[in-house]
């Protein structure tokens, strides 16, 4: 599934990655949890949510990432309610606040974002690989 949401974004990545990265999150880092989304027992997507920290927001800082929704179940709420689940847990977690990114090309998860309270601002989200 975490290969079809970077074809659907038209974004290339190693296997190997993905299988260290979700090591990674899953065994070794506190910061990150991935939650599986199901309907009627099938997994219908995931999303990530990573919590850093940021003088800007007083503290804690969350970053959803990849949520990603399997075709037959766009436009039904569920991303809606993925969202809304990811903002209710973050007070409990002291986070303050919640960015995420979305590709330029993907209007309907931009107008869905945008519908929640997400707002867009006069930044550019810069990238540097380190290794």
């Amino acid at each position: 599934m975490i290969i079809a949401y970077y074809i659907f974004d038209n974004q290339t990545v190693e296997k190997s990655k993905i299988k260290s990265s979700l090591d990674i999150a899953l065994k070794e880092n506190p910061h990150v949890m991935i939650w599986i989304i199901e309907v009627d027992n099938e997994i219908a997507g995931y999303f990530a949510l990573a919590i850093g920290f940021t003088i800007e927001a007083g503290g804690k800082d969350g970053f959803l990432d990849e949520l990603f929704l399997k075709e037959k179940y766009r436009d039904k709420g569920i991303g809606r309610a993925a969202v809304k689940f990811a903002l209710d847990i973050c007070p409990t977690m002291g986070i303050r606040r919640l960015s995420l990114e979305v590709e330029t090309h993907n209007l309907r998860a931009k107008r869905l974002y945008q519908d929640i309270g997400f707002f867009t601002h006069d930044r550019i989200l810069m990238s540097y690989w380190v290794d």
